[in-house]
């Protein structure tokens, strides 16, 4: 029986091999073990238009062996995704010998991770952190035999907080912030792990645990919890407070302090004083647009230019007589949100339901009489076709429309979340306040069919951003699906030929005005464990290509990136349902 490629994932090694297993060595000079996969002769391709009732049960598996790097004891209860790109994946825990199996999965190519508390989440193929990993190509009745993961301990960032007087402060929120790239640029970030965030004890102290390797900075916030009844109107005495703190104790990032981390590491001793701060409140009224009081509505209260994208969010009452009044802020920016209550991550429900944002600045003072005048939200309707005319053969549930927003780091407004299409095939994106584009999902088992594109009077809304403000309606909108899939595949090698997998493939256009985040004419793939990638592409005139080893999850996305990519770059042409073979070298870009 043939034997394929083997791997082994670490943040230092990827091999492949071929029969017996290979030791191989982690960071810290562990070592682990690589063994092969099996497969049945002549692998058939999964289909690419099953009906969602059809789909059945899949044949192949996916076994391993889950250690931890520095010392080769067996993980148990370790958390183990298999996400399969297209269809159905799988999901494992660890027994008590560190070892997985995943079963019944259907043939396809998957994303493999790893993951347990105090340990760093790895992908199959991760060279390092923040980097993508390696998918695993799977046929029908496959047998991925012994997968192995060596998992690093993550690091610990533990201290004491204090206030101006050196007396230790209690319930305080810290949490850190790393760079990563968001969107298309590189931002300031949570660190995404459970153990990213913690409130000091009585002691003021706090522990921070599970970080990957890298560098960090440490924040301290105290939120006052101010109670105001429901029924009450009255506006609370000015307050004194703290401000966000960055470590060493200074509230200007400019200032701040980066704690490196590395692996297993626990840094001690990161202690530093709240800043104390005037903090202001808004307060006003929310009013509907025939002037009486909103009812039922939420308001959120997001700061802004604070580097983590809208993601501090925190939320004030609105009374029945319309009124409210947030908790004391320290001086900044804030975005106002809002919107009916239920509605912020669900999708929308009456299109007929009004919202309303307003940016307004903090800076000690208090900003009072604030009126928030909401109105109904801009709508997208129209109706999902295909590109020649012909009835889809699958449900239409399976397409999804996703407004996205042009700013990545505003906060979430309601019509912001997916919305699936009607048994008639058509939809209705509501309560958008936003520039935005119009992108969609086909979710087909075996995929099969691609967005080709979003047009209302003649212009494409997947590509160019709609200005929809409330009670605005851009309608029929013919959202253009196709079964014409242009693919592009092709093998990765070195100088030497030998097949690369630890090196993203980048595919981007000449045209600088796609290179938007989340733009259809921008894709970035891995190659398998043979060194084989392949990408599904929107037709476009002048494709570059580019490989380049080191790339970190997101800075494809970069238009500076890609600005120094385009010189290195492979230009290639492809048509509409074309498939060409394009195999590619890794290059260096500065």
């Amino acid at each position: 029986m043939p034997r394929l490629l083997v791997f082994l994932v670490s943040f230092g090694a990827l091999v492949h091999a071929q029969g017996a297993a290979v030791q191989v060595p982690f960071p810290g000079g562990v070592t682990g073990s690589v063994w092969g996969t099996s497969q049945p002769p002549n692998p058939q391709p999964p289909s690419r238009d099953r009906r969602a009732d059809d789909i059945k049960p899949g044949t192949a598996t996916i076994r391993g062996q889950v250690v931890a790097a520095d010392t080769g004891v067996p993980l148990r209860r370790a958390q183990i995704r298999a996400f399969n790109i297209g269809g159905p994946g799988g999901m494992a825990e660890t027994d008590a010998q560190g070892r997985f199996e995943l079963t019944q999965l259907p043939a396809g190519r998957y994303n493999i991770s790893a993951s347990r508390a105090g340990y760093v989440t790895m992908q199959l193929g991760q060279r390092a952190p923040n980097q993508p990993g390696t998918p695993l190509e799977l046929a029908d009745g496959q047998v991925a035999d012994k997968v192995g993961f060596a998992l690093v301990r993550g690091g610990a960032i533990s201290g004491r907080i204090a206030d101006e007087f050196g007396e230790p402060v209690s319930g305080a929120q810290v949490n850190v912030q790393r760079y990563a790239y968001m969107g298309g640029a590189r931002r300031l970030t949570g660190s995404g792990g459970e153990g990213g965030f913690d409130r000091t004890d009585d002691l003021g102290q706090f522990r921070l645990y599970g970080l990957t390797p890298g560098e960090y900075y440490v924040t301290a916030t105290l939120r006052t919890m101010e109670f105001m009844p429901m029924n009450s109107t009255a506006i609370a005495p000015p307050m004194d407070g703290y401000a966000p703190t960055y470590f060493p104790g200074t509230t200007s990032f400019a200032d701040a302090r980066r704690v490196t981390v590395r692996a297993g590491q626990d840094v001690m001793n990161v202690t530093f004083a709240l800043s104390a701060a005037k903090v202001g409140r808004i307060s006003g009224r929310v009013t509907t647009s025939s002037g009486a009081p909103y009812v039922g509505a939420m308001l959120m209260v997001g700061s802004s230019g604070d580097g983590m994208m809208g993601f501090n969010t925190t939320g004030a009452p609105i009374r029945p007589d319309g009124t409210f009044q947030t908790a004391g802020l320290p001086p900044g920016n804030y975005t106002l949100t809002v919107q009916p209550a239920g509605n912020r991550f669900g999708n929308p429900g009456d299109p007929t339901a009004e919202v309303a944002r307003l940016d307004v600045p903090v800076n000690g003072d208090d900003v009072r009489d604030v009126l928030i005048v909401t109105g109904r939200g801009g709508i997208i309707r129209g109706r999902v076709v295909t590109d020649d005319g012909s009835v889809p053969t699958f449900s239409p549930n399976l397409v999804r429309v996703m407004p996205q927003a042009e700013d990545f780091g505003r906060p979430m407004m309601m019509g912001m979340n997916p919305n699936t299409v009607r048994e008639d095939w058509t939809f209705e994106v509501s309560g958008l306040i936003d520039r935005v584009r119009l992108r969609a999902s086909v979710d087909v088992p075996g995929g099969g069919w691609a967005l080709k594109g979003a047009f209302s009077n003649g212009i494409n809304l997947s590509y160019v951003t709609a200005d929809i403000g409330p009670a605005q309606v851009i309608d029929d909108v013919e959202l253009v699906i196709t079964n014409k899939i242009t693919e592009l595949s092709g093998v990765i090698v070195d100088d030497r030929n030998q097949p690369v997998t630890d090196a993203s493939v980048v595919i981007f256009t000449d045209n600088k005005a796609s290179w938007s985040f989340g733009s259809r004419y921008l894709r970035t793939s891995r190659p398998d464990t043979n060194g084989k990638y392949t990408l599904r592409l929107t037709p476009a005139d002048g494709y570059r290509a580019i490989v380049v080893r080191g790339l970190e999850e997101g800075q494809a996305s970069d238009p500076e990136f890609l600005a120094r990519a385009l010189e290195r770059a492979t230009a290639f042409e492809i048509s509409e349902g074309e498939t060409k073979t394009l195999n590619l070298k890794v290059v260096e870009v500065k």
